[in-house]
């Protein structure tokens, strides 16, 4: 019924005098993802900008403030983001394949229908989504969006951020982190994604890598160097091979701690039963570690005699093929863990 309401607004909504075609596709976008905004009593009755989870940009001044006189003339707004939270109903419709909506929608920055990862979305990822060029975060989690990932992401050069689920399959095509600012990519939960990571995504950018729960394989680069990387999540995964020291970099002795990014905080092969080898020492010196869990897994060899990781709250180690025993420096050099 609600889907059948939706539908209904996007007829009428289409034959309305709508002062610009961003609100149609603004309208076009709601009523194809089946939700409304519940704060509000009939959206026909009040501008696409000033729907809760709709933001604008006033192209008069470049702030959020709608222009003298409203939202009203086209040309003097851009719809910047549509991110479905507190005041969205829970989506249970489907991505819209027209490309006329996505072509309304070309000033968008970010784009999440996620609804915190409690949507019912369902269909496929349309490649029609690749208009939105200005994108810098795109984030399409639920639990029924299926089907494979378009082999769009070259088009996105502002793209920062992406996170897509929950029951995708495929591989994830060659050009996914081939977008010049990508620094974080989740495609975590998705049990039947299969394939290698693209080579592209271990690049000296990026900040995060989370592929747990999915059937990923293949190995990591030996030759890698991510000094900015903070999470590399690949929990119950069929990764195989070594973990190369490249993971666990610290800052460069040249460069001032204050300007310096974040090093590792949490490394995770939990369950990731085809990893083998050893632990690289520098994964036991890094200050800013928090988390790290290598359970179930085939790594081997001992503790290194240093351990300095103040950071420390969380370290499994638990099922592997490890021995020896815990030096004396473990103590002192992991208090936070209890």
């Amino acid at each position: 019924p609600q889907l059948n309401r939706m539908m209904h607004l996007f007829l009428v909504c289409s034959s309305a005098q709508v002062p610009d075609l961003q609100c149609k596709a603004v309208r076009g976008l709601y009523a194809a993802v089946g939700t409304v905004d519940t704060r509000v009593s009939d959206m026909l009755s009040v501008h696409c900008c000033d729907l809760s989870d709709v933001r604008c940009n006033n192209l008069a001044d470049m702030t959020h403030n709608a222009p003298a006189g409203g939202w009203g003339a086209p040309g003097t707004f851009e719809v910047e983001r549509v991110k479905l939270r507190g005041g969205a109903s829970k989506p249970e419709g489907t991505l819209p394949s027209a490309a006329s909506i996505w072509d309304g929608l070309k000033s968008l920055s970010e784009l999440d229908l996620g609804k915190d990862s409690k949507s019912d979305l369902s269909g496929t990822i349309p490649p029609a989504i690749a208009a939105l060029a200005k994108l810098e975060e795109l984030q399409l989690e639920s639990e029924t969006l299926s089907g494979t990932i378009p082999p769009i992401f070259d088009k996105f050069p502002y793209l920062e951020e992406i996170r897509l689920g929950d029951r995708l399959s495929g591989t994830l095509p060659a050009n996914f982190c081939a977008g010049p600012a990508l620094t974080e990519i989740d495609v975590s939960v998705n049990p039947d994604l299969s394939g290698t990571i693209p080579a592209s995504c271990f690049n000296s950018r990026m900040e995060k890598i989370v592929i747990s729960g999915t059937r990923i394989s293949g190995t990591i680069p030996a030759a890698i160097s991510m000094r900015k990387l903070e999470r590399f999540e690949a929990a119950e995964t069929n990764l195989q091979g070594t973990v190369p020291p490249g993971i666990c970099v610290t800052r460069a002795k040249a460069c001032p701690a204050t300007r310096c990014p974040a090093t590792l905080e949490e490394l995770d092969f939990t369950r990731t039963e085809d990893l083998e080898g050893t632990i690289p020492p520098s994964c036991f010196t890094l200050a800013s570690l928090k988390a790290m869990s290598f359970s179930r897994t085939k790594v081997e060899g001992t503790l290194p005699p240093l351990i300095s990781l103040p950071s420390l709250t969380a370290l499994d180690l638990s099922n592997t093929e490890m021995s020896g025993s815990i030096p004396d420096s473990a103590g002192a050099g992991m208090p936070k863990v209890k």
